[in-house]
């Protein structure tokens, strides 16, 4: 795994992006066509007035059209020298640019007419529904998965993030976000949140996505545990250990893939047998990048097993 190129978390092997920003770029890209049509509908749809008895025409004067509103949605290329541009570029000149910039990244195989076959990059994006708001971003959707291997995946996350808040001020919209009881599975910080526009329960901490039907099985035996531990009975839990003492580690390094740990809350003479654990597990669970992971202090639950998890930065 690797370090983010947004924020301290790490990256899935082979991405440059954590679960956290790459799942803001899919929420934004089902977010901004709506937000166009809410552009659409306050701004350049015409208000229904009425009409002079017995004559044609309005009866009031037109409303003004803002063309900030009108360049957003317009086509045509950014022109930073327009006397009412904001800075802004249109939406779907902004979107076509960078599905062209991650189209020519793209390999294609090409044969020439003698039948050679070369790889060659991709000359243009071809947006399977038109070369619209809504077809844009249904093409940066299919291909994110490869954008967000590629270097330009946290300028991507930037752009995009800027033109998703210029909308938001413009039509005063902001998908909402519902904080659910349960704590997240993967790193037990009550980080848990459902928010408008996005199937995926997803952790504000580490990141970890639950659909909704495993967040209520998941809630369910979070809830079941709760009120054994209030009623003074015991009941085995399916995803965490019984036992919830939590104590402080050391990680005195990393070798390859497993990190060495040693419990600094026992005497000095137990230190000196460190045991192992996968990096990558506390790795995601801390938003510690690997690289970084050596002597770091942490805390953690010890299982009935005698076995670490739940790890936490101290």
């Amino acid at each position: 795994m690797t370090a983010c190129a947004v924020c301290p978390r790490t990256a899935p092997d082979g991405e440059r992006l954590c679960l956290v920003h790459a799942a803001e770029l899919h929420a934004w890209l089902a977010e901004i066509p709506r937000q166009a049509l809410l552009l659409a509908d306050e701004f350049l749809v015409p208000a229904r007035s009425g009409h002079r008895p017995g004559g044609a025409g309005r009866a009031d004067a037109p409303v003004p059209v803002d063309l900030r509103v009108l360049a957003l949605l317009g086509p045509g290329r950014y022109d930073s020298t327009g006397p009412d541009d904001d800075g802004q570029a249109p939406i779907a000149a902004t979107l076509g640019a960078w599905a062209g910039h991650i189209a020519y990244t793209h390999p294609a195989a090409h044969r020439d007419p003698h039948g050679t076959a070369y790889t060659v990059p991709c000359e243009q994006a071809w947006p399977a529904r038109g070369e619209t708001i809504t077809g844009w971003c249904a093409w940066l959707t299919a291909y994110l998965p490869y954008a967000l291997g590629l270097p330009l995946a946290a300028e991507l996350h930037r752009a995009l993030g800027d033109l998703v808040h210029h909308l938001r001020c413009l039509t005063h919209s902001t998908p909402a976000q519902h904080h659910r009881a349960a704590p997240c599975p993967a790193c037990d910080v009550f980080a848990l949140v459902r928010t408008d526009g996005r199937w995926h329960i997803h952790c504000l901490a580490c990141g970890h996505q639950l659909d909704p039907d495993a967040y209520d099985e998941h809630a369910a035996r979070y809830l079941a545990a709760r009120q054994s531990e209030q009623t003074g009975t015991t009941h085995p839990r399916e995803d965490r250990p019984m036992t919830t003492d939590r104590i402080r580690v050391h990680v005195l390094l990393t070798v390859g893939t497993e990190a060495e740990i040693v419990a600094t809350d026992v005497p000095p003479a137990e230190r000196a047998d460190p045991e192992r654990y996968p990096v990558a597990e506390i790795s995601h669970a801390t938003g510690i990048p690997a690289a970084r992971l050596a002597g770091a202090r942490l805390t953690a639950v010890v299982g009935d097993d005698a076995r670490l998890t739940g790890w936490q930065r101290a």
